[in-house]
């Protein structure tokens, strides 16, 4: 029951009361009324526990993860849709490089929602991904929040650093995991509350975070400094609210440019809505003709979830990257046309459909500069080894790729695609 339902109550039950009352009985009362006010205010803003999962890359656990919300959903449109306040919860297993962090998130978020509402609040991705100052190491603790009053905010190691973005970008990092294309489908079931993950909740709760990391997050929430100098400002210079970035948090950026979008044959834009690009369904493992994509100019490096193939996880120099809004558009035009070209080569193989074996791979793969595959590394391997070379397979066959749009600024660049192979 709301605050307003209880006063209401209390005052029908004063009302239809014939008993005189005495000073000390009212006073008792209004007591009692703001200790049931108190009570259902701390009520309302407890989230409770929706579900937990732990997304694992390259043969080890790289963060735990939880979703709080008010009221449990199992259904990925309930949470979207309900009111009141939202938690992401992120603990760090693992060191990334800021390169690494910025990609996991930005190719999850590219190929889970559409390019509309992806362009919309590319800018306060930007300011969400570069808020902290240093790149995630092991225990690190962030929190993802949505409020209705509030919008969007995070907070690293216990300090706040962004507030007040639109409610959407919220909507954009959940979609990560429980959207079309989740990390796997277990992760997803698990996040909605479908399946229990009780090491998650044990992850969450004893991996402890480096005391002094928390300093170093308060350190960047930097009090501005007096003004010294008086500054008339421009009447005609029209103000806009903004979110509220600690300390310098904000990058600074050129004028836009528009994004360099790859080209692409019709009906391979991706689409966060449609199931095909969800699962494998039961397509048999006919060979598929060859043609001048299976061309490649050098071999391509295969390499298991249980080698050595974990990408650079170094910390790097605070000021090393600066990623701006059309590298962000690039990548989210970009991703998606890999992800397609691959799905469309997938078959599941026929021995697996007829032993009802299921299962995620995810595939990361190294694209060059042209568009050749360099390196596929099966970071995430499923039970079933037919279903893993199904998997490297169907990459190898959709190289060679389109070319890197400039606008992403390297030579190489590293792709992770989630397959899930599931029978209807």
């Amino acid at each position: 029951m709301g605050i307003q339902g209880i006063i209401k109550k209390l005052v029908k039950e004063d009302l239809a009361t014939t008993k005189p009352v005495k000073k000390q009985t009212t006073g008792n009362r209004l007591c009692q009324l703001g200790l049931m006010l108190l009570l259902s205010a701390s009520a309302e803003a407890d989230l409770v526990l929706n579900g937990s999962s732990v997304y694992s890359d390259l043969g080890k656990d790289q963060f735990a993860a939880a979703l709080y919300l008010e009221t449990p959903q199992k259904n990925p449109d309930s949470v979207h849709s309900m009111e009141g306040e939202r938690r992401m919860e992120v603990r760090v297993l693992n060191n990334y490089s800021k390169r690494r962090w910025f990609n996991l998130w930005m190719q999850s978020i590219s190929i889970n929602n559409s390019r509309e509402t992806f362009s919309e609040s590319a800018q306060d991705l930007i300011t969400l991904m570069q808020a902290a100052k240093s790149a995630p190491q092991k225990g690190d603790f962030i929190e993802y929040l949505s409020s209705p009053d509030h919008g969007t905010s995070m907070n690293f190691n216990g300090t706040e650093l962004v507030a007040d973005l639109p409610g959407e970008v919220f909507g954009l990092l959940l979609n990560t995991w429980i959207g079309a294309i989740p990390p796997a489908t277990r992760f997803k079931e698990e996040i909605l509350g479908r399946q229990r993950n009780p090491d998650a909740m044990e992850l969450l709760e004893t991996v402890t975070t480096d005391p002094q990391r928390k300093t170093l997050a308060a350190s960047w929430v930097v009090p501005p400094k007096p003004k010294t100098v008086a500054v008339t400002e421009n009447p005609a210079v029209k103000k806009t609210k903004k979110a509220k970035v600690a300390a310098i948090a904000k990058p600074k950026i050129a004028p836009t440019p528009v994004a360099v979008v790859a080209t692409t044959a019709p009906g391979t834009e991706a689409s966060a809505a449609s199931d095909k690009i969800v699962a494998v369904k039961a397509k048999t493992d006919a060979t598929s003709s060859a043609s001048a994509d299976s061309t490649k100019a050098a071999p391509i490096k295969i390499v298991s979830a249980d080698k050595e193939a974990v990408p650079d996880t170094s910390i790097e120099s605070e000021d090393e990257l600066n990623f701006n809004v059309a590298e962000a558009l690039a990548m989210r035009d970009y991703t998606p046309l890999v992800v397609q070209k691959i799905y469309k080569k997938i078959r599941y193989p026929s021995r697996a459909i007829d032993r009802g074996f299921e299962g995620t791979v995810r595939m990361a793969i190294v694209v060059s500069k042209t568009g050749a595959l360099e390196r596929v590394t099966v970071a995430q391997e499923s039970k079933y080894a037919i279903l893993n070379k199904a998997a490297i397979k169907a990459t190898e066959q959709a190289a060679p790729f389109p070319e890197l749009p400039a606008a992403l600024n390297t030579d190489q660049f590293e792709i992770t695609v989630p397959i899930t192979f599931k029978l209807e």
